[in-house]
């Protein structure tokens, strides 16, 4: 078998990573996972305090979906989905899907991952509106330090700053507005919850009305933002931004790539507020990431002003062995009764690091839901200033934790706003597990100066 430092030589000669400089990686290749432990080529394991990408929810070593994607594989690998033609996975599927969905989102179209189900969206809003005979509604409002995909349409609505059009793309498509997040801690707008009135929520009428509400096709926002740094919202914000949106006719969005299926402990995170928004975009947990599987949820009626054909689709939309392992994750989710154990577990971890870690004098704020948190990682309390950007001091985090066993992600926002550790587990995480993890994070927070 060939040597670790080999595969790493021939790794850094010829393959790109995302996030990292041409020809290099961090010189470790992970080799076998189980439940909530990765091991590397050198027989090194490590806690997976991050899911990956926030999105291998079931864990790893699933038996019942290893064994349903190599059953459906024998059945039938591939059938397209344009032209009209279905296959079994995918009708049963959206089925077992409109169980799980809030009443009334209920039609589906199958993508292979979250950016494409972003991209869809979009297109699907616009072609709402054209068939409404409305072609001025073009425009999409997005959330500054937001995160929605790679491709041009959803990094165009993201919203991380600067580093986003530096990299390589340098200029977003046009109709697409940001606006100040629910980002309560660093507020925007320079005010304290709960006596901001949620200015961040009603800041999105104004702008509608400013860009003028014939133009505006839709709204986008994570219910819990992801890749900012796990920031769950005031609880009057999503209640509000529904209301506004009615109100302008303006579709709402919820991007549930990493929050639906179970993580915040609700099936799907618009259920903490009862809203219903009028797409979801799906993707991560729908298989546990065990195969590129997403969807794009649709309200009956955006699924009725949409009758005729629609020029959109993909070459993997409605893949008979992902959406025949989409439909085996959201069972066990049910069986499992995922979502009790989340908030559960979730409550245990946020109570533990507001005990413990809020009191450090680099931790300005901690933020969570479920099994989405976030730790603000502060240079001063009392002024909120972050560490010199040069320092890299959540890269320094985030090499001490892996060398220690515990792999985790961080977040840099517009590389000098913020600084912020998070957690995105697995979903079958126990609180002694997550204890482990919070064990090796502790001391390393703890000796930052």
């Amino acid at each position: 078998m060939t040597a670790t430092k080999e595969l790493l030589k021939w790794d850094a000669d010829h393959l790109v990573h995302s996030l990292f400089p041409i020809g290099q990686n961090n010189g470790k290749i992970f080799e076998k996972a189980e439940g909530v432990t990765l091991q590397d080529t050198e027989g090194k394991e490590y806690l997976d305090f991050g899911a990956q990408l926030a999105c291998v929810n079931l864990g790893y070593g699933q038996r019942d979906l290893v064994a349903a994607a190599a059953e459906q594989m024998q059945k039938l690998s591939y059938t397209t989905t344009f032209f009209g033609f279905s296959n079994r996975p995918s009708i049963e599927c959206g089925m077992k899907l409109a169980d799980l969905t809030p009443r009334g989102l209920e039609c589906f179209f199958f993508t292979a991952g979250g950016s494409e189900s972003v991209e869809l969206a979009f297109i699907l809003a616009r072609v709402y509106w054209q068939n409404k005979g409305i072609r001025s509604k073009y425009k999409i409002i997005s959330l500054y330090d937001s995160y929605h995909g790679m491709t041009f349409g959803a990094r165009s609505c993201t919203g991380l700053g600067k580093g986003t059009l530096e990299a390589g793309l340098v200029q977003r498509m046009p109709g697409f507005i940001h606006i100040p997040p629910f980002y309560c801690y660093r507020c925007m707008f320079g005010k304290e919850y709960p006596q901001c009135g949620i200015q961040c929520a009603k800041f999105l009428a104004e702008v509608i009305e400013k860009e003028g509400a014939e133009t505006v096709a839709a709204f986008i926002a994570e219910p819990v933002m992801g890749a900012t740094g796990m920031i769950p919202p005031p609880p009057e914000y999503w209640p509000m931004v529904r209301d506004i949106c009615t109100k302008y006719d303006v579709l709402l969005i919820a991007d549930e790539i990493i929050t639906g299926f179970c993580r915040t402990g609700k099936m799907f995170a618009v259920e903490h507020w009862g809203i219903k928004p009028d797409f979801m975009t799906l993707a991560k947990g729908i298989t546990s990431s065990y195969f590129p599987v997403g969807a794009v949820v649709l309200s009956n009626q955006i699924y009725e002003g949409l009758k005729g054909t629609i020029d959109a689709g993909y070459t993997y939309s409605g893949h008979p062995v992902g959406l025949a392992l989409a439909t085996k994750a959201m069972e066990i989710y049910v069986r499992d009764k995922i979502a009790d154990h989340v908030a559960k577990v979730g409550r245990h971890i946020i109570d533990r690091v507001r005990e413990e870690f809020l009191p450090l004098p680099c931790v300005g704020d901690v933020t969570g839901l479920g099994f989405m948190g976030g730790i603000e990682i502060v240079a001063d309390k009392d002024t909120k200033i972050v560490f010199d950007p040069a320092l890299q001091v959540v890269d320094k985090i985030k090499s001490k934790a892996l060398e220690n066993g515990l792999f985790m992600r961080t977040a840099s926002i517009s590389t000098s706003i913020s600084d912020r550790v998070e957690w995105s587990c697995p979903l079958i995480m126990t609180i002694e597990e997550a204890d482990r993890c919070l064990d090796i994070l502790y001391p390393i927070l703890a000796d930052l100066k």
